[in-house]
């Protein structure tokens, strides 16, 4: 089996190779740090099995880079591995053609079988997501109709991708201060300061970059 990790963490990636070498059969191996990378790399390696992170660095996530990678690996297994299990990001993963999507937090022998049953042919999801339908589109607005500012909404949209304030102030150029007023003003403005509401809201106002 051709196997490609792409997360952010070496540690991550080291033990998660650790963990498939010695339960799978390793013909080739590739790692990445980031969506970009990984992209470059399946265009002259075709691995079977991809691990892949939600949330990334360098404005390329894990959903983008799936939705990238399933037009250039149609055959291939990809399975959203992320810190983030909210249902929201498992219907999108699994709108984008992902074959399953586990939590970082699963014990090696629960992800062994999960991968198992992924490399069998079967969808690895929350219940809630696997319906007799697959559906999983929902109503959208446009996000211009959400009533916040086009700086609040790059603050907006990067929050519900998972990064931190201090990345989003190293990534839009601006102090951790000034991502916090923002934060503050979206939260006033949307009436909610909780994560999972506005995760719903984007999903809601179609950013696409979920």
């Amino acid at each position: 089996m051709k196997l490609l990790i792409v997360d952010d963490h070496e540690v991550v990636r080291d033990g998660l190779l650790m963990i498939l070498e010695q339960a799978y059969l390793i013909d080739a191996k590739k790692c990445a740090s980031d969506g970009y990378e990984a992209i470059e790399l399946v265009e002259e390696f075709t691995p079977d099995l991809v691990l892949l992170d939600l949330s990334m660095p360098g404005g390329l996530d894990g959903i983008e880079t799936l939705k990238a990678m399933r037009k250039l690996l149609p055959d291939a297994k990809i399975v959203i591995f992320s810190m983030f299990d909210d249902i929201i990001f498992q219907k999108k993963a699994y709108g984008m053609g992902a074959d399953g999507f586990l939590i970082k937090q699963l014990k090696r022998d629960d992800l062994i079988q999960s991968l198992d049953q992924i490399i069998a042919g079967q969808k690895v999801f929350s219940r809630l997501v696997i319906q007799e339908n697959g559906g999983v589109e929902t109503e959208k607005l446009d996000l211009l109709e959400l009533p916040i500012t086009n700086r609040e909404k790059e603050v907006f949209t990067l929050t519900v991708l998972g990064y931190s304030q201090k990345e989003i102030s190293e990534k839009l150029g601006i102090s951790i201060k000034t991502v916090e007023n923002y934060c503050q003003k979206i939260g006033e403005k949307l009436k909610t300061q909780k994560r999972f509401d506005w995760i719903e809201i984007a999903i809601k106002y179609n950013v696409v970059s979920l």
